[in-house]
């Protein structure tokens, strides 16, 4: 089935232990589009995306991804886990990107881009060498495929991880910080390409400190503390006019 590109949760809970990371979070996020979520750290934006992808499962609520149940299926009056492999499918239609790069240190660029279609996908590896030489075109690092991550700088690093996340042909991109461990003047050059992709109508959920970016490119910013979805609307009317008071604060102390 062709994913659709769509983010839909209602009231997700998410505890570890005692502690309560997520309380009643709402979002949605219609294909094409891209949502920035912004806040303080430790208020729970991480966890949010990382119940996305299926790296941490929820305690309660309801997530649709790509028009469906994301890693459970209502049978009856009750939610049951999918199996293992159904959740493997439904992720792998999820690209994700991280603060830190990920990359597989051993191996060229563009065999790190090549890695999932050749391992997942069951892509030949003509056809995937093929393809990871057009993502890196695409990201601005042609000719750079026979060099290792120790040999590119943190933000090329990052573009190889943007690469790779693509070449599983995502319908959704999901990405958690991925300028904060760069140093200022790499930051750009991501999202320039994170900004391209935009432009190109890739539905992207975007953590994010860089509140430039948001403004420029998302559709919808959720500003998330303390585990509460706090305020949520257009992206520049939120930046601009933050209608809470918790809002208010944070911006005047990141702008």
């Amino acid at each position: 089935m062709k994913a659709d590109g769509t983010i839909v949760a209602r009231q997700l809970y998410k505890s570890f232990g005692s502690h309560e990371v997520l309380r009643g979070i709402d979002l949605s996020v219609k294909a094409g589009e891209i949502s920035c979520i912004i806040g303080p750290s430790g208020s729970g934006k991480s966890t949010l995306l990382r119940c996305v992808n299926g790296l941490e499962t929820v305690d309660r609520g309801v997530l649709r991804v790509n028009g469906e149940d994301f890693g459970y299926v209502e049978k009856g009056n009750a939610y049951h886990a999918v199996r293992p492999q159904r959740l493997a499918e439904q992720r792998a239609r999820i690209g994700m990107v991280f603060q830190q790069f990920n990359l597989f240190p051993n191996m060229t660029a563009e065999d790190n881009v090549m890695s999932g279609p050749v391992l997942v996908k069951k892509i030949s590896r003509k056809v995937a060498r093929e393809q990871a030489q057009k993502l890196l075109a695409q990201v601005g690092l042609a000719g750079c495929g026979h060099k290792y991550p120790a040999q590119l700088s943190g933000g090329q690093q990052q573009r190889v991880a943007i690469a790779r996340a693509l070449a599983m042909e995502p319908s959704i991109m999901l990405f958690d910080e991925p300028t904060s461990a760069l140093d200022p003047e790499l930051v750009g050059e991501v999202l320039a390409v994170m900004r391209d992709l935009a432009h190109h109508g890739m539905t992207m959920l975007v953590v994010t400190h860089e509140m430039g970016f948001a403004r420029d490119v998302a559709d919808e910013v959720l500003f998330m503390d303390g585990g509460v979805a706090v305020e949520r609307g257009d992206a520049r009317e939120v930046l601009a006019n933050p209608r809470e008071k918790r809002t208010q604060e944070f911006l005047e102390r990141v702008l």
